[in-house]
């Protein structure tokens, strides 16, 4: 079978998508994988075929400057389907696979597969929160809107052309998620929120995990020699680097004298050597292998972005959640309502905390355990979802009712 997948550029999006293409890949499939050329190592790194969006695509520094505001991302991707649309039916056209893939905020992915009637399978990496009651608190959907007003008439503007380009049955009512004949969620059902939206094409199988996708990093698993061990990440692209210094500095203050080690992750965009005076039970990394670690600790401090929210999770460990957006909010709320960790820093603007509230918010999971019990169970029920395995049985199976759906009609 030839799959063309189509992602954005965005490392959560990514991510869970490379065990897929890697087991697709080994049992026998053909994957054209395309997106920004910033992701070409990590996608050729599965053994897939890459294919590099023109010139014209957006990239991850355009996704990040967007997703501070949820109305932004809409505009960007609608702004960038005005061209990506057309290219990606030419790509189409010549490639003529037969199942097409794409993630549910490919908007351009998902109009030309509906355009050219193919089957189609979408890559859902966030909630579902289409249809959710109370989704957000009245205070954060008022300063939302707010944002949003002024932006409006340009995303109609551009919705109504893309649907003169290209016919009223090229995009549906709903524009996101974007939604297939498939719709894959990575995550289980015990997590994702209540919607009737949610129907008989989605199947929830969990993270996405395979260490083997990721990159290795040179980290002194040696040095975890204190209890508890407390990781803290923000995540590996910030938008706001006086903001991200802040936290870390925060972060010290807080845990300077405490007991236990703690392993700083700071991404690649800060050097170590800018943050003086760290404590001596830090650990301060640009990067660590987080799958690797995770198995170790015993609190998560996270932006709640989902694949760590996920990861921490996955392996047992209670969170506490820092969001540094709207989305990353909603994720929080979730955490919150599971009873698997504490969230703060969530009033918008979001992630500002203190270094008092970062200190309690820690050793109060360490001193509840029903928090770790609680991430223990949910850990289970994303475990059991079935993961990439389980997504690309979902796959094969999809298409194997599409050859005998067409056998019948010939």
């Amino acid at each position: 079978m030839k799959i063309v997948y189509m992602n954005v550029p965005g490392h959560g999006h990514v991510n869970p998508t490379l065990p897929v293409v890697a087991e697709l890949k080994r049992r026998g499939h053909e994957i054209l994988y395309y997106n920004a050329e910033e992701f070409r190592e990590p996608i050729e790194r599965t053994g897939v075929s890459f294919r590099a969006y023109p010139e014209f695509a957006p990239t991850s520094a355009d996704m990040v400057q967007a997703v501070h505001n949820l109305v932004n991302v809409t505009l960007l991707l609608l702004e960038h389907s005005i061209h990506m649309t057309p290219y990606m039916l030419n790509e189409l056209r010549r490639e003529r696979p037969d199942l097409v893939i794409y993630d549910s905020i490919c908007l351009w992915g998902m109009q030309a597969a509906r355009i050219l009637q193919y089957p189609s399978v979408a890559s859902i990496t966030t909630f579902v929160l289409e249809g959710t009651a109370n989704a957000f608190p009245k205070r954060h959907m008022l300063y939302f809107m707010l944002h949003a007003l002024p932006r409006l008439p340009r995303l109609i503007k551009l919705r109504g052309q893309l649907l003169r380009e290209h016919g009223k049955g090229s995009l549906p009512n709903v524009l996101f998620p974007c939604v297939g004949d498939l719709n894959l969620v990575f995550t289980s059902r015990d997590l994702q929120p209540g919607t009737p939206f949610i129907d008989d094409r989605f199947r929830f199988v969990g993270p996405s995990i395979d260490p083997d996708t990721r990159a290795k990093g040179d980290f002194p698993f040696d040095r975890l020699d204190a209890d508890p061990l407390i990781y803290i990440s923000l995540g590996t692209i910030h938008s706001d680097a006086i903001a991200q210094h802040d936290f870390y500095h925060r972060a010290f203050e807080a845990f300077a004298d405490h007991h236990g080690r703690f392993i700083l992750s700071i991404g690649k965009g800060t050097d170590v050597s800018s943050l003086p005076d760290i404590p001596s039970n830090f650990i301060v990394r640009n990067h660590v292998a987080q799958l690797d670690l995770l198995k170790h600790v015993d609190v998560f401090v996270t932006h709640a972005g989902m694949n760590s929210m996920h990861e921490g999770l996955y392996f047992g460990v209670p969170l506490v959640v820092v969001p540094q957006q709207m989305e990353q909010f909603a994720n929080a709320l979730q955490v919150k309502r599971s009873g698997t960790g504490i969230v703060i820093g969530d009033t918008p603007p979001y992630g500002r905390v203190t270094a008092s509230e970062l200190r309690a918010a820690v050793d109060h999971l360490l001193a509840d355990p029903s928090y770790k019990q609680r991430a223990l169970s949910i850990g289970e029920s994303l475990r059991n979802a079935g993961g990439y395995l389980r997504a690309v049985d979902e796959v094969e199976a999809l298409s194997l009712n599409q050859i005998r759906r067409d056998a019948h009609y010939v």
